[in-house]
C-alpha cells in the first residue's frame, strides 16, 4: 500500500492493491497446481536449481573473500610476531581474532554450499509432495499451514501496476516439504 492511499484514500494510490487473504489464496492455488502441470513443476524445479546456484554462487564469492582477508592477516600476523611492545600484542591478539571469526565463517560457508550441493530435488518428490499438498493442506491448522508457506516460499511480489504476482521459492522449501511429507 502507499502512503498517499493511507493519508488521502485509496484513490489517490497509483498502485492498485489486492486484499491479503485473495493474494494468499492465489498463492495457495499456485503452489496447489505445481503437481497438477507438468510444466509448471519442470519449471519450479528448474528455478529452484538457479536459485540453489545462485546461493552457491554467493557464497563462494564470500569464501574467496575470506581466504584473501585469512591470507593479509596471516601475513600481518607473522609480520607483528617479529616486533615487541604492548601495542604490537594489542594488535597481535586483535589480528588472532580475526583470523579465528573469519576461519569460523570461512567453515560455515563450506557446510552452506554442501548443504546446498546435495539438496538435490528430482521431478517425481516434488510431484509426489504436490499430490499429497491438496488433500492434506484442508486439514492443517492455520499456523501450520503458515509453517509450510513459510518452508516453501522466500518472497511474494504483487506489480499493482501490471497486476502480477511473483513467488520465489526457497531453493530448499520443496526438498524439505517432500522430505516432511514422506515422513508422514
Amino acid at each position: 500500500c502507499c502512503s498517499n492511499a493511507q493519508k488521502r484514500g485509496w484513490h489517490l494510490c497509483p498502485t492498485p492493491s489486492v486484499p491479503a487473504p485473495e493474494l494468499e489464496r492465489f498463492v495457495v492455488d499456485q503452489v496447489k497446481s505445481i503437481g497438477r502441470d507438468t510444466n509448471l513443476l519442470n519449471e519450479t524445479l528448474a528455478e529452484c536449481r538457479r536459485q540453489r546456484e545462485e546461493a552457491i554462487g554467493r557464497l563462494g564469492v564470500e569464501k574467496r573473500t575470506l581466504e584473501r582477508e585469512l591470507s593479509r592477516y596471516n601475513a600481518e600476523l607473522l609480520k607483528l610476531a617479529g616486533k615487541d611492545g604492548q601495542t604490537t600484542t594489542d594488535r597481535l591478539a586483535d589480528v588472532q581474532e580475526r583470523i579465528r571469526n573469519a576461519e569460523q565463517r570461512a567453515t560455515e560457508i563450506r557446510t552452506q554450499i554442501l548443504v546446498l550441493s546435495r539438496e538435490l530435488v528430482d521431478a517425481r518428490e516434488v510431484g509426489e509432495a504436490c499430490s499429497l499438498f491438496d488433500p492434506v493442506w484442508e486439514t492443517l491448522s492455520a499456523r501450520e499451514q503458515a509453517r509450510i508457506l513459510h518452508l516453501l516460499i522466500e518472497r511474494v511480489d504483487y506489480n499493482g501496476p501490471k497486476g502480477t504476482v511473483a513467488i520465489t521459492f526457497h531453493p530448499t522449501g520443496i526438498k524439505t516439504l517432500a522430505d516432511e511429507f514422506k515422513r508422514q
